[in-house]
């Protein structure tokens, strides 16, 4: 009798911590609440390794080293793994690259794409891989999550302004635009400048637009054209700062006195605008930073199942010999 009262003991103590251990953790235990309730990751990725993959339109353009740069950082911050590649604006080549991502099975890809037109088939590819792809820079005709970039119709706007108030004397005058056609980026901020112009100054005339396609050593050749098919000509409006080193090179060759209005806000530009009496009167400036950032930033929230913007517009600005720096 005793034997069996001491097992009976037994039996309710062993009944009473098994009690306690359930009302503490609830159904299941504490440990597998936690982890079935953890994220995959934080909405900054910190938990899990994200892996984006970027494809860059150049590295010959400071304004994209400006851009990987600030990937970089901002990589850093967030605990991203980044893969970045140069597709040399060679559309073959950044196709490879996005095959490249895909095989490699990373969590977003942004592009800045060598043309916008032809670029779907890219983002095709990934979206069949569930890969989200992003933009920045460069827009494409595929169905990205995301475009992150310069308000460039702005800017064209901003340029015209510009020159109107501040370059021709009594609002007057004849403009040309070297533009770049194969970046729709570039062609809205040539129709930005023109549609401006058109609106709001009847008296200065657009004469002349041509594409220099990226080239520097083409823009001075256009530039060249341009001087000997308008002698009159008052204004050059360069979709880009290397557009504008080419047609300044052609319009000191040439003797003129043509003034300038680049796009980008590179550092050479700057310098330009800020020397005595220099042609290049101003730049519309692009923020390349904040432009990464956002992009990476978009990624990230978009592989963490967040809803992103659709287009990403970062204001551009003046810069002139009042704040040039």
């Amino acid at each position: 009798m005793k034997r069996f009262g001491k097992l009976l003991s037994i039996v309710l103590a062993a009944a009473a911590l098994i009690s306690t251990l359930a009302a503490c953790s609830g159904p299941g235990t504490a440990a597998s609440s936690a982890a079935a309730s953890t994220p995959a990751s934080t909405a900054d990725g910190a938990k899990k390794e994200i892996t984006v993959g970027v494809s860059l339109l150049t590295r010959e353009h400071v304004f994209y080293n400006n851009i990987e740069t600030a990937l970089n950082s901002k990589a850093k911050e967030l605990g991203v793994k980044l893969v970045v590649q140069d597709a040399n604006q060679d559309a073959s080549k950044q196709l490879s690259q996005v095959q490249d991502f895909i095989t490699q099975k990373v969590d977003a890809i942004i592009l800045c794409p060598t043309n916008s037109a032809g670029s779907k088939s890219m983002v095709e590819l990934a979206e069949k891989a569930n890969i989200p792809v992003l933009t920045m820079d460069v827009p494409s005709d595929g169905n990205t999550v995301c475009h992150v970039s310069t308000d460039n119709y702005k800017g064209g706007e901003l340029a015209a302004e510009y020159l109107v108030n501040n370059v021709l004397a009594n609002k007057k005058g004849n403009a040309a635009v070297i533009t770049y056609s194969e970046i729709e980026g570039c062609v809205n901020r040539e129709k930005g400048f023109t549609e401006w112009i058109a609106k709001n100054a009847p008296d200065v005339k657009v004469v002349d637009v041509q594409n220099y396609s990226g080239d520097q050593a083409k823009a001075a050749d256009v530039m060249q054209n341009m001087l000997q098919k308008h002698a009159d000509l008052d204004a050059v409006f360069c979709v880009g700062d290397p557009a504008a080193m080419g047609a300044l090179s052609s319009i000191k060759s040439a003797n003129k006195q043509v003034k300038i209005i680049g796009f980008d806000g590179n550092a050479e530009g700057v310098a330009e605008i800020k020397k005595e009496g220099s042609l290049w009167v101003a730049d519309v400036a692009q923020d390349p930073a904040k432009i990464g950032e956002t992009a990476l930033q978009a990624a990230v929230d978009t592989v963490n199942g967040k809803t992103v913007e659709k287009l990403i517009a970062i204001s551009p600005y003046i810069i002139d010999k009042s704040n040039a720096k």
